[in-house]
């Protein structure tokens, strides 16, 4: 993701919300999806991947890259609720994505919400063909 400060993941005070890669291009979770949450208890991992899966919501030059891969280390996981209320094409549509700026996390999507903590993060941004 892009070390540019008018760029980084607290430039705009959006968190991992809304940021840039390298490239220049806008990623916007709320136009995404969370297509996969993987939780490895005894590592301490858990890796949430999202998808631009609407053509409309992608922006231009994320067409090549629509997938993000988010890695987080050290994890501990404060609480996950899972509903199934929304319509089901809607049910990964990330509503928000808060950071406190040292450790907490806090994914709400239209079907789930999950707290956690976490000491490190990789974000990886890739093309669904790799």
């Amino acid at each position: 993701m892009s070390v540019d400060p008018r760029h980084d993941l607290a430039s705009g005070g959006t968190g991992l919300f809304e940021f840039w890669t390298d490239q220049g291009v806008p990623v916007y979770l709320h136009d995404m999806d969370l297509s996969s949450a993987e939780v490895r208890p005894v590592d301490r991992v858990l890796v949430l991947q999202f998808e631009y899966t609407e053509r409309p919501w992608t922006p231009a030059a994320a067409a090549p890259t629509p997938v993000v891969v988010m890695r987080f280390e050290g994890v501990t996981i404060r609480g996950w609720n899972q509903e199934a209320a929304a319509p089901v094409h809607a049910l990964g549509q990330v509503e928000d994505f808060e950071y406190d700026g040292e450790e907490a996390f806090k994914l709400t999507t239209c079907s789930a919400i999950m707290e956690f903590t976490a000491a490190r993060l990789t974000i990886t941004p890739r093309s669904m063909r790799e």
